[in-house]
């Protein structure tokens, strides 16, 4: 049951901070209207995720108006502002986790191909001594049966 719960609200967070890329600006009543909720505790909800800094925005007005979600669309604007050189240094390091990242993928992508190859080997090998043959473990030349095999691997 909690799993779900968090389900829930990851899910309502995901809501409101992606309504910043929509509006500028946005009522709470609409809001609770979408989610299913009433006013106060999405009011509750929102003021939450804005001093939690998950949403770059402000609530204005009050009960009687009804509250309106402000989005700041600047990123050196509002409770998330950054300066310029916070900003390039994020920058940075976005790229370097994502550098260092792609680095991992190759190596993975790499040792994945040699363990293909190792194991299509070693399926030969055993072939070929199962038959009797007594092969060195050392011998390169290819067998009639096995160039079959690669073209035909080949042609896929």
């Amino acid at each position: 049951m909690g799993l779900v719960e968090e389900l829930v609200e990851q899910q309502n967070r995901a809501y409101v901070c992606r309504l910043s890329r929509t509006f500028s600006a946005i009522p709470i009543s609409n809001i609770a209207s979408n989610v299913g909720s009433d006013v106060g505790q999405v009011t509750t909800f929102v003021q939450t995720l804005v001093q939690q800094g998950f949403v770059n925005g402000r609530l204005e007005g009050n009960d009687k108006m009804g509250a309106v979600l402000r989005f700041y669309l600047d990123p050196t604007q509002g409770p998330l502002a950054k300066t310029e050189k916070e900003q390039q240094q994020a920058l940075f390091e976005q790229t370097r986790r994502t550098n260092a990242l792609a680095e991992q993928v190759k190596d993975a992508d790499y040792r994945l191909s040699i363990t293909k190859e190792y194991v299509e080997w070693v399926k030969r090998q055993n072939k070929k001594a199962s038959g009797g043959g007594g092969a060195d473990p050392m011998d390169v030349t290819l067998d009639q049966d096995d160039m079959d095999e690669d073209i035909m691997g080949d042609m896929r």
